[in-house]
């Protein structure tokens, strides 16, 4: 009976050990599969938006000198406030040019008075003359008289001339219609020839300078078959410019863009030797004067890409300042190629300029995931 107890305990003992045995046992897992996005490149058309940081002015911008020093006695408009042709924009203490006036209208009086006297003398010399009672000598001698005096007046009535037009230059008049900047003057202080008083802009036409690389200058001559001609940078067969390449936008510093479109009316034939840039010009309507002179903002022009590759910027890995991809090869796993690419302007594409070719399918997801030789599929 002790035995059969002992044999029936040891059974359930063993039992029990290969039961905590098995548990313990861990069961080998399996690897999970990664299912991975790919795109099959092929040709398409996209419009690419280039950026250049541009200065604005108006087509016409006049520095106002004056023509006359004085103090300022007057100034007669506001910062940025539009101005009329001819209108006073400032006036200088007129009383010395008033005085040199009055000046030159005696010194006129004189000379007419004097060429008066000199007229009679040889009108009666004449006469004299005429009955033989004086000589030759002192009829031509008071004829020189009289034609020196005639010349007097003639030099006075110029010096009062220049008085009067001196004190007209008192009131600084704007050469056109536009805005007014002034250049720091008010009044009270001294205005002089050497230094303009304000700048009077007409922004009905406004001007944005840019500039190009040499690389983008390159590029613009391919594409839009631009060459140089007898006025500059020109289209095919001497076409303007600006109907040669598309129409521009204006994005403004509050980040709005400009209403208007505007067209490349010249680009410089030469290249900076020191920027390694060439200045461009474009030309904007502004019947609203929405634009002012030196604003800053970016010039965009639209480039229209053909048969261009694109790729999701997620399957972008950067390596330094290369791209690289994953191509998926036939064998299913995968190899890294650098590629030159161009951002697309809404930050979810890449355009493909060199590296990749239609057909070749790309790895778009968990790319940081893959090396060389991995299989994807």
């Amino acid at each position: 009976m002790k035995k059969h107890y002992f044999l029936i305990c040891s059974a359930l003992l063993m039992a029990c050990c290969i039961l905590v045995s098995c548990k313990g046992k861990k069961q080998p897992a399996q690897a999970p599969q990664v299912k991975y996005e790919t795109k099959v490149l092929k040709p398409e058309s996209k419009i690419y938006n280039m950026s250049f940081p541009a200065t604005t002015s108006g087509t016409t911008e006049i520095k106002v000198y004056p023509q006359v020093e004085g103090i300022i006695t007057e100034k007669k408009f506001t910062t940025g406030t539009k101005v009329n042709k001819d209108q006073t924009v400032y006036i200088i203490d007129p009383t010395e040019y008033q005085l040199s006036v009055q000046a030159a209208e005696a010194n006129l009086s004189v000379a007419i008075a004097r060429m008066e006297t000199t007229k009679l003398q040889y009108e009666s010399n004449q006469e004299l003359y005429s009955k033989k009672i004086i000589s030759d000598y002192v009829l031509k001698t008071s004829l020189n008289d009289y034609n020196s005096a005639k010349a007097s007046v003639l030099q006075a009535e110029a010096q009062l001339n220049i008085a009067k037009t001196n004190l007209g230059y008192c009131n600084v008049t704007a050469p056109v219609t536009g805005y007014v900047d002034a250049n720091g003057y008010d009044e009270g202080d001294m205005a002089t020839r050497t230094n303009y008083l304000c700048t009077v802009s007409d922004n009905s036409l406004v001007d944005a300078d840019f500039s190009f690389t040499e690389t983008q200058l390159l590029d613009m001559i391919k594409r839009f078959n631009l060459r140089i001609g007898s006025k500059g940078m020109e289209g095919p067969n001497g076409k303007f410019i600006g109907d040669a390449m598309p129409k521009l936008q204006l994005k403004l510093k509050d980040g709005s863009t400009y209403k208007g479109t505007g067209v490349v009316t010249k680009i410089e034939a030469i290249v900076n030797p020191t920027t390694g840039t060439v200045l461009c010009t474009a030309e904007f309507e502004n019947p609203n004067g929405i634009l002012r002179s030196g604003m800053s903002a970016n010039i965009i022009i639209p480039i229209t890409m053909d048969s261009v590759l694109c790729v999701p910027q997620t399957a972008a890995v950067r390596l330094q300042d290369q791209m690289m991809f994953y191509r998926i090869k036939d064998d299913g796993t995968v190899e890294g190629m650098i590629c030159k690419v161009i951002p697309s302007n809404d930050g979810k594409e890449y355009y493909i300029t060199e590296g990749l070719n239609a057909g070749d399918e790309v790895v778009t997801n968990g790319v940081r995931k893959l090396s060389n030789g991995t299989k994807v599929r």
